[in-house]
């Protein structure tokens, strides 16, 4: 049996806003489609790390087992803003039973069945010397990697922002490869022209809903609030020069005229619920790769 963890719990500081909610196409999200690759490729629990944003995290993962059934949960991450080392803990702690754990990024939307089923397979056939098993490209390890439980007590001894390519390094003879070639399924969304490629080419930017009325604003009108969100420790950028800000009225894109500290507009609307939340950031996304963003 084969469980795997989804790490869905970093800071985001690249991008701004959580990025694994980012729109992946109609009533799907960057991480339930990781999700749905999870699902098909292992047959035992899937636990989902959740750390910025948990609670519309978790209402996305628990909606899409409503909908689709299955083996996962979540593990809650507290210590999130210390690195992915924490998230890689906390997913193991969450299934300390397993043979091992395929470990799967909720921020790699595009990865394609027979490959992850490839993956699988090398998975279940690896033998006793194995300690790992990684897709990769002309040899060089990437995610998605399975680790087998020999290698978590040299996890729990990772601290900081790295995730576990230094033990594989050290394991190096041990770790087997299997080979994808170059394509969209090692794309890391990352930053917001990564992400808006990735929509464009998956079909994701021609969903309908990315209209919001929009216009221009004196930036005098909204200086503290543009000062507070900057000075915060995630800054709320949706793309460069844009921010996300929560607010009581309706979705509202407006434009900086001129420009203030950097941000050129700012979308605001209710984000009082988890689902306000999604839908406000699912309507600024839309409209921004509509855009032209």
């Amino acid at each position: 049996m084969v469980d795997a963890i989804v790490l869905s719990a970093g800071r985001a500081s690249r991008f701004g806003v959580p990025k694994w909610l980012l729109p992946a196409g109609e009533g799907q999200v960057l991480l339930t489609r990781v999700l749905e690759q999870a699902a098909a490729v292992v047959d035992g629990r899937i636990a989902v790390v959740v750390g910025r944003a948990s609670k519309v995290t978790r209402y996305v993962v628990e909606r899409w087992v409503e909908a689709a059934g299955g083996r996962v949960h979540t593990a809650l991450n507290r210590h999130y803003r210390y690195g992915q080392s924490t998230s890689l803990k906390a997913g193991i702690r969450a299934l300390p039973d397993a043979a091992g754990v395929l470990v799967m990024l909720a921020d790699m939307p595009a990865l394609e069945p027979t490959r992850l089923e490839r993956l699988r397979q090398a998975i279940q056939a690896r033998g006793p010397y194995s300690v790992a098993v990684a897709a990769s490209l002309q040899g060089q390890v990437l995610p998605p990697v399975y680790l087998s439980a020999q290698l978590f007590p040299d996890i729990q001894k990772l601290r900081g922002d790295q995730g576990a390519r230094a033990i594989l390094r050290a394991y190096e003879e041990r770790v087997e490869r299997v080979e994808w070639g170059a394509g969209p399924w090692f794309t890391d969304v990352d930053d917001w022209p990564t992400y808006r490629h990735l929509a464009h080419q998956q079909g994701w930017a021609l969903e309908r809903g990315g209209v919001l009325p929009r216009r221009p604003v004196a930036p005098a009108q909204f200086k503290d609030r543009v000062d507070a969100a900057l000075a915060s420790q995630e800054v709320p950028w949706l793309a460069p020069g844009i921010l996300l800000l929560p607010s009581s009225g309706e979705a509202c894109w407006l434009d900086l005229t001129p420009p203030y500290r950097g941000v050129r507009s700012l979308v605001m609307g209710r984000a009082s619920t988890p689902e306000a939340y999604l839908q406000l950031l699912r309507s600024a996304a839309l409209a921004a790769l509509a855009s032209g963003v």
